[in-house]
């Protein structure tokens, strides 16, 4: 999140614990475009053709291009971060994975009342 947003707001919405929807996310620079949910379907497959039609080969050349650039983060960065979550949290983390898999935070339904479900634990 560091890298996508910066320091200051990925503080923000880490210690801030808050969901953010899809104008603000897309602001932030966590999400490429925000769009209506009507115009989904028609967006992900206009995009799914356009690169579909590329030359195979244009594919990683590109991928390699912009990973020069901005590299992928590295796999380091993900064992800091969850041993910063279990040095916070201990084995609270896990139970409380539990406890969320159980009220259906997984589910379709979940994920639209995400913020309540996560706040009722």
């Amino acid at each position: 999140m560091t890298r996508l947003a910066g320091r200051a707001r990925a503080l923000e919405l880490i210690l801030g614990a808050e969901l953010v929807g899809a104008e603000l996310a897309e602001r932030y620079g966590l999400i490429n475009r925000a769009v209506p949910a009507g115009e989904l379907d028609a967006f992900v497959g206009s995009l799914a053709r356009r690169i579909a039609g590329l030359r195979p080969d244009v594919i990683p050349i590109t991928k390699a291009a912009v990973d020069a650039i901005a590299p992928p983060i590295p796999h380091a960065a993900y064992a800091v971060e969850n041993e910063g979550l279990y040095a916070a949290f201990g084995d609270d983390v896990t139970e409380l994975a539990h406890k969320l898999l159980a009220a259906g935070i997984q589910t379709r339904e979940g994920e639209r009342e995400h913020e309540r479900i996560a706040n009722s634990m």
